[in-house]
């Protein structure tokens, strides 16, 4: 049921079976939700995840743009039962720094996860070190950059990112970025931040997927790569450096102050 948006959530029941060995856990990124990031997995990918988990294959939905991560994970250890979940992780964008949250659980965030082990994480697109369009400053430039790659790779649940496109442009234009705790969580100065890369290691191991776009085609080219003024200026946010259109790649996986 991975590209059913209508699943229904979990129940005391349906946590049980996951604590009966090791499960994944997917975590979606900004303006999306599971069946959105995921739906596109290949059947044969899934059903082997399935085979080596035994069937202990989950995803956790989460607001993106109203909640940091903290908040995120907050909720969802207040789902699980007391008994003791063994997880591996993976995760997309912002739904990395859940993910980190849940396994490192850094003190500043006071809440206790120890109910919770964490074995391996692969992150994608990953802002491990934040991106500058979460800076307010840059806020519309990634809102506008956001959108133009909705418009270049219309693929997964359209309707819903565009409704939480506009949700945020309302926000932003009514509360001077009040109130998106979420993007404001990959500020690279942010407190958020700042007080997750003060967090201990990983159990197992971290692996992360990176990317430096370069469109190739003529038309994609002329419309991300400084064609006009506005992507002249978003260019010169990221400094030149290599980045998946959001987020820098070597923050993906660079070194920060975290262990």
């Amino acid at each position: 049921n991975f590209r059913d948006p209508g699943v229904a959530p979990f129940g005391p029941a349906d946590w049980g079976p996951l604590a009966q060995g090791r499960a994944l856990l997917f975590i979606h990124g900004t303006f999306s939700t599971a069946h959105g990031a995921f739906s596109q997995l290949p059947d044969a990918v899934l059903s082997e995840l399935h085979a080596r988990y035994g069937g202990r294959v989950f995803a956790f939905n989460h607001f993106t743009l109203s909640h940091d991560p903290r908040r995120n994970v907050e909720w969802l250890l207040g789902q699980m039962p007391p008994q003791p979940l063994d997880v591996d992780l993976v995760c997309h964008s912002r739904g990395g720094l859940a993910a980190r949250a849940l396994a490192q659980h850094p003190p500043a965030f006071g809440f206790d996860a120890s109910r919770v082990r964490v074995g391996r994480i692969v992150f994608v697109g990953v802002p491990n070190a934040g991106t500058p369009l979460a800076d307010p400053e840059h806020m519309v430039k990634m809102i506008d950059r956001l959108t133009t790659a909705l418009n270049l790779f219309p693929s997964g649940p359209v309707a819903e990112t565009l409704e939480a496109i506009i949700t945020a442009i309302k926000v932003i234009g009514h509360g001077a970025l009040r109130g998106l705790d979420g993007l404001a969580s990959m500020r690279p100065d942010g407190a958020f931040l700042g007080s997750l890369n003060q967090g201990g290691a990983p159990a197992e191991g971290y692996f992360a997927i990176g990317a430096d776009y370069e469109p190739t085609d003529q038309g994609l080219k002329a419309l991300v790569t400084g064609s006009t003024l506005a992507d002249a200026v978003l260019d010169r946010v990221f400094e030149n450096t290599p980045n998946d259109l959001v987020v820098p790649e070597p923050g993906v996986f660079g070194e920060n102050d975290s262990a």
